[in-house]
Parts: structure tokens; sequence; C-alpha cells
């Protein structure tokens, strides 16, 4: 089954230039049981609608099968043979396989951390998509060092991720008001983000007396997650691998501290950000960090959104639209060429 979410996009003009007609092709992207799945796309799909531009979602549940970039493909096919888009973007390399018969749109694909970064055969498919595709962006600079592409991290919504009061927040969330929370905004179903290390770590803390609980949140709407960050005291992040983390970059928007080793661009996203922490990747480690978060100098504020103004979502998108007119611009003078 194929999910397509198609929308008219706001009658005006960007202002790099004419308005454009995209499809995005996505396996990850927010419906009903998993809002926040794929969020980091649909920011980026909505930016672009307010800025203009006709932006068309084809969502496959490609987790499910491999017969589904079957059926995606097909239905990329018969949507690009019809309606004359532009430009089709698909974020995630194996994504890509979906597009290749795509009647001679420029394609573009964005990787994001694991397609490029883990294991062999994800890496592999993203290297023949990214090879058969007119433009490459990756997430951050390690996966450029694997995979050549035009560096672009996800941006964050900075209109959305503010920071709330904390004890109005608890109070939405029915939180205690003087325990200390730590976040971990990820499914713990997944290995890769390594909840049994963040588990562990405040786990230690609460063997030394903290009063410490770890706040695991996932399968939520995007828009809810301001109200988990601000009710925090900490987010912990001790993945085994990052593409370019949205999570940090939405914690540190909303105010809120993080703890977190040295995987994807995180030492890029916190440079010059007092009060953030690197750790190494034991639970020893993190809650030695997790114990500085918490307990910080006298007078200490932390102050992390300003930093984030170099992420947010309208320059990440002006950045994509460059990408898109320069794959645009190259496919009609080719074509000139050949007439």
């Amino acid at each position: 089954m194929v999910y397509c979410a198609e929308t008219v996009a706001h009658p005006v003009e960007c202002e790099i230039g004419t308005s454009l007609k995209v499809l995005v092709v996505t396996a990850m992207y927010p419906h009903a049981g998993n809002e926040g799945y794929g969020a980091f796309v649909e920011q980026q799909v909505e930016q672009l609608r307010a800025l203009g531009h006709q932006v068309d979602v084809l969502h496959f549940p490609g987790y499910r099968s491999p017969l589904e970039y079957l059926k995606g493909a097909r239905e990329v096919s018969r949507r690009t043979h019809r309606k004359g888009y532009d430009v089709v973007h698909a974020h995630y390399g194996v994504t890509g396989l979906a597009t290749l018969f795509r009647n001679g749109i420029p394609l573009v694909v964005t990787l994001h951390g694991s397609d490029a970064l883990l294991g062999w055969h994800q890496p592999l498919i993203s290297r023949i998509v990214c090879a058969l595709a007119d433009a490459t962006i990756v997430a951050s600079r390690k996966i450029a060092d694997r995979i050549p592409g035009e560096i672009i991290p996800c941006g964050v919504d900075l209109p959305v991720f503010e920071p709330k009061p904390k004890s109005e927040a608890r109070q939405r969330l029915k939180l205690e008001l003087d325990r200390k929370y730590v976040l971990f905004p990820f499914n713990p179903a997944r290995s890769i983000k390594r909840f049994d290390l963040a588990s562990g770590a405040v786990a230690k803390l609460a063997g030394e007396g903290v009063d410490i609980e770890l706040l695991t949140v996932s399968k939520i709407p995007n828009g809810e997650m301001p109200w988990y960050y601000s009710a925090s005291d900490v987010m912990i992040l001790c993945s085994d691998s990052e593409g370019s983390s949205t999570a940090v970059k939405e914690a540190l928007a909303c105010n809120l501290p993080v703890v977190c080793t040295n995987v994807g661009d995180v030492t890029e996203i916190t440079q010059g950000i007092a009060g953030v922490h690197l750790a190494e990747q034991t639970a020893a480690s993190l809650a030695r960090a997790l114990k500085r978060v918490l307990y910080p100098p006298a007078g200490f504020v932390f102050n992390g959104r300003t930093a984030m103004e170099r992420y947010s979502q309208p320059k990440t998108v002006e950045a994509i639209l460059r990408v898109y007119r320069r794959v645009i611009e190259r496919r009609d003078i080719a074509a000139a060429r050949s007439r």
C-alpha cells in the first residue's frame, strides 16, 4: 500500500525565484500511530510550501517489505509521467531506489546517516543511487567523508521549538515538580540509540541518592516535543551512529542542556555552547556528565537557543532550493544542447 499526501502550496512565489513543483519521496513521514516518524522531512516540506512551492509527498512504508519499494517506484513513474514536476527529492539513499524510473525529472537525494554509515548494504545502495542522481545532499561532514555531497544539516523549526516555562510543562505532562528528568527522545526499541547506556547512567545516579528519572518519549506529534524538552533537566544522546541529530538541535533551541557522546556532528552543533558536555560511550562517563549538568555552578544560566539560529529551518530550505535550481538549470542546458 502506498500512502500519498498531495497538497497545493500557497499561491505566492519564493523570494529566490519562480515557485517549483516538487515530489518528495520518503519511507519516513509522520502518520497515525507514529506521529514523530520522519518529522524532519515533514518540516522541510512545510517550509517549502510556506515559501510558495507546490510539494507533493509520496510516503510508502518501506519497513514492511522490499515489495513496498517496487510499489513506490511504480507510483513515482506514474506521477512523474503525468504531473510535470521540476524535481524529485528522495530522503535516504535506499529510498532513492523508488525514484530510478522518474521519466527524466532531475533527482536530488539526501543522505541522513545510517544509509551511509552503518553496515555495507545500505551504503552500497546509497552509492549506486547517488551516482545516478543529479545531486546529493548529506546531513553531516562524516557522511560526506563516506559519500560525497553538499553538506546541508537538517534544520530546526525555531518558532515551534522554543522554551516553555518548566513548571507549566511539568504540570501539563503530569511530572513531579522536584524530580530530575533526563530526556531520551528516541524509541528504546531501536538498539542503535543505546537505551541501555542511557538507563544505566540514570540508574547510577539514582544509586547515589539522586531523585532522578529517565523520561523516554517517541511516536508523539512533533509539536508536542517542546513541552518535553522544556519539562526536562537534560537530554541524553549516546547512539552508536547519527547523521546530524535533529533532537540535539531541538533540545538546544528549547534551552535544554545536552549530554552526548561524540557521534555524528554533535561537536559542530554544540560548538561554543557552555554547559553542553561530551562523554565517553559508557554508563559511568555519561553519569558523571549528567551530574555536572544537573548541578551547575551557582549563577550559571544555560543558553543554547542563540546558537541554533545557524540551523534555522528557512536557512536549510534556502540551501536545498539552491540545489534544486542548480540541477534544473543543468537539465535545461542539456536539453537545449540536444535540440
